[in-house]
């Protein structure tokens, strides 16, 4: 049982003292020092009501000399009983305010104590050794104080991780003590506490990893990623990662040399599948023990194989991972791609799979059934509450060029390494399991080179070991791709293929037409279900088409088209009270649409249309629906229930059939149609009876001619109840959006919903026309323009706001947003931008480019409806000549200076300041520096893609500037000391490479960029091109990775 009080009792300690503090502490601390013989309970009872002081007065501890006050409580620290030691360390955190407190700790000899608690060479308890930590990791807290700690200290933390569950029993019996506290011989420590004692030793490699290295640390972190869990080994490999940013840091880990051991996990694999087998059976491996060499290998579990493939493809994603990777010639590539020569099916798969990945070819196919991807989803849960793990993919091209700007470096690497002599040796092999991912993978690597990398670097490594031919067989047959048409394009072959068939009837000689016309059986028979109604579409489809069989058929047979109209007449009840279950319900309706498109297309047709009854009767069955007709019937053959359970949905459909055609618009406008419709859409404002009527209209109309159909639309988008509003929206605009006539009449309306009340209509309105005008690249964004859409409604919805940036592409655009001044709005936002929303946005951006699978907690995303923050701002916005003359004589003319003046401020500051070569000396200041030339570098990439921006990024074009804010970039690429600048560098100059001024700009400086071969500029891989036969990355002096 622990002496010590709890702290939720300390907390909640209802005995405040009203003396005052100062009085209170000095009174507890003389009863403390008065008690060095008494007994301990009331020693950690007094120390309870100490920490408890402090705690209800924080700023005490601002007061009290440390000096003068630990000398009252030492004699705790030495004390036989732990609970007393541990109250003394509880104490002791109180009093730390600064460095000069933590120096008289250390001349006091407390970190001796700490050693002698956690290294359990005395009665300990779990408690002594939680005080002791925290009293450890409280020398964290406060600048420098990291510096105080001994290495012993260090030493006796990585000793606690490392040993087992059972520590040494290499202690003197204190029998009484053991009998009256309870206190055991050994400590069985918890998981738990070893893991905070990992955090810890992290922490201190990122404020001090000299000391941690001295202490053995790093080892201990690098093996602790092989044997933890997959959260603490992601949490330690991304503490390695961090620390090779600087250049005298890195060094402990041998620039990153050290995190090739994790290769290591697939060489102590056997070299075939062989001993996988023995593995399964224990009893075979224990006789063949003598003589099977391979038994000394250790078992690896898929676990653990499977993590090491994923952190791996981690550390490949990662720009310090790859440079770490790149040491002493790529030797651990070479390590990684040797492995693909074992017969293990185990290896060459997992590391198959991690290489698909890092390329961002295919993901892990194992890695939702598996521990890892179980942690991931916990984590999404936690921060999302969800539990949906479908990855959407990102398709702009920001995101796309950052990837492939990182899979053409990755290929570069792969290849000249020599993958492809690996892959082809998996391909030829005719028992090997893994031969369609290694084509996947050799097929993928040849498409990247091509389009991503200059030919005159991998021209060489493109050539292939002469493949057999049925290796050859296997790599076309795993890529060709199968045709498989679509739902629309089998309907098409479909209705092609009949319509070749009624037109091959077209021309029948007399007596098969007269034949055909009796064996329809319409003159003969009055029952039309009797009829041949197959025979009849024939006609109708096919010599009925004729205008003289048409005519013959009038003269001579009056009786067949009499007949077959009188069958569709509303009021003959016979065409309209078909059921819905009628096996030929639809065909009736086909039919009868057919008909009216034979007759609308024949000029006595038209007449004989517009002369016959159906027309006026049609237009009574709506009037029925009407309520401002003053027609009315007990059961409307319109109705909602006669639309959906008969065949009246036919008498919509032929409306639909009259819409397409002038005639039959005109047939409609004499029997007033349009009138009825716009009061039956009228009444849908206050009712939903005519809903179904409505929609189903809407449905089959033809709005490819101007005609009253269109104004009936907009004033149903204007006046109808939001049920019918939203569901065209959802499903009749986004379709006539996309028919060129239908286009611009669209426009019109979905700019007039951005004034309706309803927010849903408006924001819905907005998706249309953004998903519009994406499927094209926004090129035809003018017809939007013309409309002049109100800014003030489109900034409050995130596609809105996308809108807005694009109009900036044109200079119409730019003139409509500039005179509304929202240009001089937006860059007043961008002048006042201090902190590094849009840093943090781009790498939000590409981590999730690069890890999909996590999702970032949405309290932390920026504001994606602020469109100053937008990555495509300041490109969209040099897209034109005006948006040029906005900046050299506008007000982003200062901006511009500004952040090329910081930009070279910054880099001076950190090529010339030793300070930025350790992490132990990054404070905020200087963080300050790294996140501020970051997110300039962004934003300098960001204007050089624009059309015009690099005009004002060289001093060829721009004459205020002295020195070529490109050249710096190029030599810090090359030079910087911190890699993670280096890496901006890298991407940004690809941004650089992305229009044809850029390219030209650096080939001067003695760089490649790549052109598709239709000419186009591509955001590809700039690299020197007169240094190709050398070595991408080399070791200098003091060991700083250089990239080629």
């Amino acid at each position: 049982m622990s002496l010590l009080l709890p702290q939720h009792q300390l907390d909640t300690n209802d005995n405040i003292n009203t003396e005052s503090p100062t009085w209170v502490l000095s009174d507890l601390l003389s009863t403390i020092s008065s008690l060095k013989d008494k007994n301990e309970y009331s020693i950690v009872a007094k120390a309870n009501d100490l920490v408890l002081l402090f705690q209800q007065h924080p700023d005490l501890n601002q007061d009290v000399q440390i000096k003068t006050v630990l000398p009252r409580i030492q004699f705790m620290l030495y004390h036989p009983i732990s609970e007393v030691r541990s109250s003394c360390y509880r104490i002791i955190r109180y009093l730390i305010v600064n460095t000069e407190s933590l120096t008289i700790l250390v001349q006091s000899k407390l970190l001796i104590y700490i050693i002698i608690s956690l290294s359990n060479t005395r009665n300990v308890t779990l408690i002594e050794m939680e005080q002791s930590l925290k009293l450890i990791r409280e020398f964290l807290k406060i600048e420098k104080g990291c510096d105080l700690l001994s290495v012993g200290v260090i030493k006796t933390i990585v000793t606690i991780i490392q040993e087992d569950d059972e520590i040494n029993h290499h202690r003197n019996d204190h029998e009484y003590n053991q009998e009256k506290y309870g206190i055991t011989d050994d400590i069985n420590i918890p998981e738990s506490f070893k893991n905070a004692c990992l955090e810890t030793i992290c922490e201190i490699a990122l404020l001090n990893p000299e000391l941690v290295c001295h202490s053995g640390g790093f080892k201990l972190i690098i093996n602790c990623i092989f044997e933890k869990s997959i959260e603490i080994s992601s949490t330690c490999l991304m503490v390695l990662l961090k620390i090779l940013d600087f250049e005298n840091s890195r060094k402990f880990i041998r620039n990153g040399f050290d995190l090739d051991s994790l290769i290591s996990i697939y060489s102590n694999l056997c070299d075939n599948d062989d001993y996988n087998s023995s593995l399964l059976n224990p009893t075979s491996s224990q006789n063949n023990n003598n003589n099977n060499a391979s038994s000394k290998l250790k078992k690896i579990s898929s676990y653990k194989l499977q993590k090491i493939s994923f952190l791996i493809s981690i550390l490949l994603k990662n720009f310090n991972g790859i440079m770490a990777y790149s040491i002493n010639n790529f030797t651990s590539i070479k390590n990684l791609l040797m492995n693909l020569q074992k017969k293990n099916t185990r290896v060459r798969d997992l590391i198959l799979d991690l290489l698909l990945d890092a390329l961002s070819i295919q993901r892990f196919p194992w890695m939702k059934n598996s521990p890892i991807g179980d942690s991931i989803t916990r984590y999404n849960q936690y921060l999302h509450n969800e539990t949906d793990t479908e990855i959407v993919e990102i398709k702009d091209s920001f995101s796309q060029n950052i990837l492939h700007h990182h899979q053409g470096l990755l290929t570069l690497i792969l290849i000249k390494n020599g993958i492809f002599e690996y892959l082809t040796n998996i391909i030829e092999d005719n028992y090997n399991h893994d031969q369609k991912k290694a084509t996947l993978l050799l097929t993928s690597l040849y498409s990247m080179a091509n389009n991503y990398l200059p030919p005159e670097f991998i021209n060489q490594n493109l050539l292939v070991p002469n493949l057999s031919s049925d290796a050859s067989f296997k790599v076309v047959n795993e890529t060709r791709q199968k045709f498989l048409g679509n739902t629309e394009y089998n309907q098409f072959i479909k209705s092609s293929i009949k319509q070749i068939n009624i037109q091959s009837k077209y021309n029948v000689d007399d007596n098969e037409f007269k034949t055909l016309i009796n064996n329809c059986k319409i003159l003969t028979i009055k029952e039309y279900e009797d009829w041949n109604w197959t025979i009849l579409s024939n006609l109708i489809q096919g010599p009925l088409t004729n205008p003289k069989r048409f005519d013959e058929t009038l003269e001579k047979a009056p009786k067949f088209f009499k007949r077959l109209l009188s069958f569709y007449r509303p009021f003959k009840y016979r065409f309209s009270t078909v059921s819905n279950a009628n096996k030929n319900c639809s065909r009736f309706i086909n039919i009868g649409c057919q008909l009216i498109e034979m007759l609308l297309n024949l000029d006595n047709g038209i007449k004989y249309l517009s002369s016959s009854k159906l027309l006026p009767q049609l237009s009574e069955i709506i009037s029925q629906i009407d309520p401002f007709s003053g027609i009315s019937s007990k059961d409307p053959i319109l109705s909602k229930k006669r639309i959906e359970s008969t065949a009246s949905i036919g008498y919509i459909r032929f409306i639909g059939v009259l819409s397409q055609h002038s005639s039959g618009i005109k047939m409609l406008e004499q029997w007033q149609f349009f009138t009825l419709f716009l009061n039956i859409v009228l009444s849908t404002a206050d009712s939903e009876a005519n809903n179904v009527f409505v929609l189903t209209l809407f449905k089959y109309v033809d709005f490819t001619i101007d005609s009253q159909f269109r104004n009936t639309l907009k004033m149903c988008l204007k006046v109808s109840n939001f049920k019918i509003k939203y569901y065209l929206l959802r499903h009749l605009l986004p379709e006539l959006i996309k028919i060129k006539e239908c286009e611009s009449f669209v426009i019109k309306i979905l700019v007039e919903n951005l004034y309706d009340r309803g927010d849903d209509i408006v924001s819905k309105s907005i998706e249309i026309l953004y998903n519009f005008y994406q499927d094209d690249d926004f090129v035809n964004l003018e017809s939007l323009i013309k409309f002049k859409p109100s800014i003030n409604i489109l900034k409050k919805y995130p596609l809105g706001s996308k809108l807005l940036l694009n109009f900036l592409k044109f200079p119409v655009g730019f003139k409509y947003l500039e005179s509304l001044g929202y240009l001089e709005m937006k860059f007043t936002e961008w002048n006042n931008l201090t902190n590094f929303k849009y840093l943090e946005k781009i790498n939000s951006i590409i981590q999730y480019q690069f890890f999909p699978y996590i999702r970032k907690n949405p309290h932390q995303e920026c504001n994606e409806t602020d469109d100053s923050l937008s990555i495509y701002f300041l490109q969209n916005l040099l897209s034109t000549e005006e948006g040029l003359n906005f900046f050299q004589f506008g007000i982003g003319k200062n901006f511009l200076d500004s952040i090329i003046t910081s930009t070279e401020i910054f880099f001076h500051q950190i090529s010339n300041d030793e300070n930025y070569l350790d992490i132990d000396n990054v404070n905020d200041q200087r963080n300050f520096v790294i996140s501020a030339l970051k997110q300039n570098l962004w934003l300098i990439g960001n204007i050089a893609s624009g059309k015009y921006g690099i005009q004002l990024l060289d001093p060829m074009y721009n004459i205020n500037l002295t020195n070529s804010i490109i050249n710096l970039i190029i030599d810090n690429f090359s030079n910087c000391p911190i890699w993670q600048i280096r890496g901006t560098c890298f991407y940004v100059l690809g941004m650089i490479g992305s229009t044809i001024e850029g390219i030209e700009i650096l080939d001067e400086f003695g760089w490649i960029s790549c052109i598709d071969t239709y000419g186009n500029y591509l955001w590809k891989l700039p690299t020197r091109k007169h240094q190709l036969q050398k070595k991408m990355v080399k070791i200098k002096k003091r060991k700083k990775l250089l990239m080629i």
